[in-house]
């Protein structure tokens, strides 16, 4: 197990993207919906308190086979399945069936939110999502910060499975011919059918949270997103499949963060409950801080001025990767880890 850690951090070691990492406050909240609807406390960034996802006129799957239809379990590698009925059906808006038509409507979505324990930016909603048994699938999403009580906005595009969402079909509501706010969403994204086996990366939806401003969060204030979706098939087995819903900053992966020297020479890694951080005489602003494989800052501790060693607490960290980063002023440099 440890030579399968270690040669993945020198995998990640090798890996890079152009992102650059945002100067704001980072956020990073994760429901993986792969087991159960509880987020990630692995990637959870510090700062915040995740809410529970919540249904209105969805239903979990059944993870019953129907007759003619692949049977989904409620939580599995595709996602999370659910639909208007458990078998999949009753997506349709006419009678007798009660659903949203092939258009998302305001009255069916599933909410995810979190509650700012310190003041942090938000810029960016990303999800997987498909359709079994049908191409006739739309998203659209929209977020509040009163809890819908006083506002409701539309995001602002971004991208989907095939690339820049057009703005015919950027996953908002849109406006009416008038000008005002729709039930209906008239702007809904396509999603894609099912396939098994298709990479992650097909699925994804990428939306922009109020443009490239993003949003602030003060502290004791909760972010809710809802997202909406609409079927255009008849059917048992017609689940939706969401997964990794994720409300995140700007900011870049472990893997992604090399424009950071990684020549701290940390000690022992791997490592159990303490990591000693050796460096130069530090400065009043020196800081150790540790990141997880997603980038999601996960501790920080302030180096004292003076020491030339900074001992780190990773007694409450999961077991697995992660990087450890030293600055002092405009110096930075970073390891890679194992935690075990």
């Amino acid at each position: 197990m440890k030579n399968n850690l270690l040669s993945a951090l020198l995998l990640l070691a090798g890996l890079g993207t152009a992102e650059v990492a945002s100067a704001q406050t980072q956020v990073f909240v994760q429901w993986p919906l792969k087991r159960n609807n509880a987020d990630s406390t692995a990637v959870r960034s510090t700062g915040v308190t995740p809410g529970t996802p919540v249904f209105k006129r969805y239903v979990i799957s059944n993870g019953q086979v129907p007759t003619g239809a692949a049977a989904f379990a409620p939580y599995s590698s595709a996602g999370q399945a659910f639909g208007v009925l458990a078998d999949g059906s009753g997506w349709s808006s006419t009678a007798p069936s009660t659903g949203p038509g092939s258009a998302p409507k305001r009255i069916y979505y599933e909410q995810f939110s979190f509650t700012a324990t310190a003041a942090v930016q938000v810029d960016s909603l990303l999800f997987s999502a498909s359709v079994a048994s049908s191409a006739n699938g739309k998203v659209a999403a929209v977020y509040s910060r009163s809890n819908f009580a006083t506002d409701s906005t539309d995001v602002t595009g971004g991208k989907g499975p095939t690339g820049v969402l057009p703005s015919t079909a950027n996953a908002t509501f849109g406006l009416s011919s008038t000008g005002g706010g729709v039930n209906t969403a008239v702007n809904g994204a396509l999603v894609p059918q099912y396939v098994a086996g298709a990479p992650n990366s097909a699925t994804t939806f990428r939306l922009a949270l109020n443009g490239a401003t993003g949003l602030a969060v003060p502290s004791g204030q909760t972010l809710t997103v809802r997202i909406y979706f609409g079927v255009g098939s008849t059917g048992i087995g017609r689940y939706v499949l969401l997964r990794n819903v994720t409300l995140k900053s700007k900011q870049v992966a472990l893997a992604a963060r090399n424009a950071v020297a990684t020549n701290l020479a940390v000690y022992p890694n791997p490592a159990q409950n303490v990591l000693n951080v050796p460096h130069a005489a530090a400065s009043r602003d020196a800081r150790v801080t540790v990141f997880s494989t997603t980038g999601a800052q996960v501790t920080t501790f302030a180096a004292q001025p003076g020491t030339t060693e900074t001992t780190v607490n990773l007694g409450a960290l999961a077991k697995g990767l992660y990087l450890v980063e030293y600055t002092d002023g405009s110096q930075r440099s970073s390891a890679r880890i194992v935690k075990e």
